[in-house]
């Protein structure tokens, strides 16, 4: 194995990485085209190194090597750095954000490895399919029967917010927990919601203000 050809893996490594992570970086993801394209890069020099690093020893008297214990543990060891994408919003509502995007990263890290084996056509077929599902289903969303908007939602009481979601659903409008911040006037939520395109979100706020809870509201960010 030559030099050349072990550069051209991580340099194929990388851009595998790149590829998948513009789709990301336009939507605006914590892991972007800098993370996926380190991820892969890595990913694929540790599978040199577990191929090829260890040629000094070969062949000494009481030394043997597997070379699938390295590939082994980046599995495991991406699997910490996907966790960091997977944000917590909410403790009181279960809700969370980043599976995607840690996903991605998993998977990214297996796209490295197959590119750093040598695996040349199974790297970057799976690199088509990931960007190909990725866009397929964001074109799917925006042309489906929903809409979201983003409002925040000022409450006094923190079982405001179940009852506010409650009566949502019960619209037909579901929604998500953004944020949520108490202070000593009350909680601030941002609420991230999916409605039916007849409703515009003028509809929604007037919808809200009907209720019979203490609150206000106005557009969110």
């Amino acid at each position: 194995m030559t030099t050349k050809e072990l550069l051209i893996r991580l340099l194929l490594a990388t851009l595998a990485g790149l590829l998948i992570g513009i789709e990301r970086q336009t939507r605006s993801k914590s892991a972007g085209l800098r993370t996926h394209a380190i991820v892969s890069l890595g990913a694929a020099l540790m599978m040199i190194v577990s191929q090829y690093g260890f040629g000094s020893v070969l062949g000494m008297q009481n030394v043997n090597l597997d070379p699938s214990r390295i590939a082994a543990q980046i599995v495991s060891g991406i699997s910490f750095l996907g966790a960091g994408m997977i944000i917590v919003r909410s403790p009181d509502f279960n809700v969370i954000g980043g599976l995607t995007t840690a996903a991605g990263i998993w998977t990214t890290a297996g796209v490295g490895m197959a590119i750093g084996a040598g695996l040349y056509e199974v790297g970057f077929a799976a690199t088509f399919i990931i960007v190909i599902l990725q866009l397929a289903f964001h074109y799917f969303n925006d042309f489906n029967l929903r809409q979201s908007f983003s409002i925040r939602v000022y409450l006094k009481k923190i079982d405001d917010v179940k009852k506010l979601r409650n009566y949502l659903e019960e619209q037909h409008i579901s929604s998500k927990v953004s944020s949520l911040k108490k202070s000593s006037e009350g909680l601030t939520v941002n609420l991230a919601l999916s409605t039916p395109r007849n409703l515009s979100l003028e509809d929604v706020g007037q919808m809200i203000s009907d209720t019979d809870i203490d609150l206000s509201w106005e557009m969110g960010l």
